[in-house]
């Protein structure tokens, strides 16, 4: 039986960082570290970006779409497809997705500013199509990762948008948490597979005959 190309990796990593997590948990009790900064329960959130031109003149828009979609469904736990209708006339330049606060505005707004949170979502006006993913294979370390990304027309082709963000607890959070972070500093974090996620969706959308170039990204 194949072993689906995401459980095979993040499970494989998942066992290794469980059993280096329990040796760096029973380390830290054993050596007294509860004062380290190490231990400190912190949360940090990172984003991230990539912008492709891609131009397909003879590959249906749905081809273009479905590779987007399989490239994330290789990866996520969770995906959400919502598939738009192109806007008329087409846009003469290439569009570029924005963040937006939801929130802006409201009462929310401001007890959000309070409590330090900044709540911003992409939006791709003009999109044939939106996809939400979300891996949560490593959350009992606290890590967490979601994807973002779009496909909108304009006369010179298709403007890819990719957003990620990864969010990762470290320090005294719980046992395992502890643990982990620890454990990173032999195996690294699963940030490290952002972008075998956004080489799936490019290879995919490459394999449609179309040109991918990368316009923009950070970091």
């Amino acid at each position: 039986m194949t072993v689906p190309h995401h459980a095979s990796t993040s499970s494989v990593s998942a066992r290794f960082l469980q059993a280096l997590a329990s040796a760096a948990g029973l380390f830290l009790v054993a050596s007294g570290l509860a004062g380290c900064a190490s231990t400190t329960p912190t949360r940090e959130t990172s984003q991230a970006y990539a912008i492709y031109d891609v131009k397909a003149p003879d590959v249906a828009p749905a081809r273009l779409v479905e590779a987007v979609k399989v490239g994330l469904q290789k990866n996520m736990s969770a995906v959400q497809i919502n598939n738009g209708i192109p806007p008329s006339p087409l846009p003469q330049r290439a569009p570029r997705f924005q963040l937006a606060s939801p929130l802006k505005g409201t009462g929310l707004a401001a007890l959000a500013a309070v409590s330090g949170q900044s709540l911003q979502v992409p939006t791709c006006e003009g999109a044939i199509m939106t996809a939400n993913g979300r891996d949560t294979s490593m959350s009992k370390y606290g890590e967490g990762t979601t994807f973002f990304a779009c496909v909108m027309p304009y006369e010179g082709g298709y403007s890819v948008n990719i957003y990620s963000t990864f969010t990762k607890a470290s320090g005294a959070f719980s046992a395992a948490t502890l643990g982990a972070t620890l454990a990173r500093t032999v195996t690294g974090d699963s940030s490290q597979f952002i972008p075998r996620t956004i080489n799936d969706i490019v290879n995919g959308i490459k394999a449609t005959g179309a040109t991918v170039t990368l316009t923009e990204a950070y970091p």
